[in-house]
């Protein structure tokens, strides 16, 4: 069962062609009520992926959320993977600004 919604997939394949042209956007968009994530390319053959969560707890990594999340995540790097972009191995807890912790990685294109 895939649980990332079709909008999300839709914003990871439309970065992934931009980036084979050479002028990637940047994207954000909603995964669920709780969950949002954004990605801004750095120019240097990386991008800053960010997720934002509202959750009781902020844990050290995103994953550590859960395993709905964990699936999630997974769906959305191997999405990125199949464009050619290697995610990080942790989505790693950064700050909390107006409820939402934000967990932060960089995407690297080699």
């Amino acid at each position: 069962m895939n649980h990332v919604p079709d909008a999300a997939l839709d914003a990871v394949d439309d970065f992934g062609e931009e980036l084979l042209t050479g002028a990637p956007s940047p994207f954000a968009v909603r995964l669920r009520s709780d969950l949002r994530l954004h990605v801004r390319p750095c120019g240097d053959g990386t991008a800053r992926c960010r997720y934002e969560t509202v959750h009781t707890q902020s844990p050290p990594t995103l994953r550590d959320r859960g395993s709905f999340v964990t699936t999630i995540v997974d769906g959305i790097d191997d999405r990125f993977r199949e464009w050619g972009l290697e995610p990080p191995d942790a989505y790693t807890y950064v700050e909390t600004v107006d409820d939402w912790h934000r967990y932060d990685g960089t995407l690297r294109h080699p």
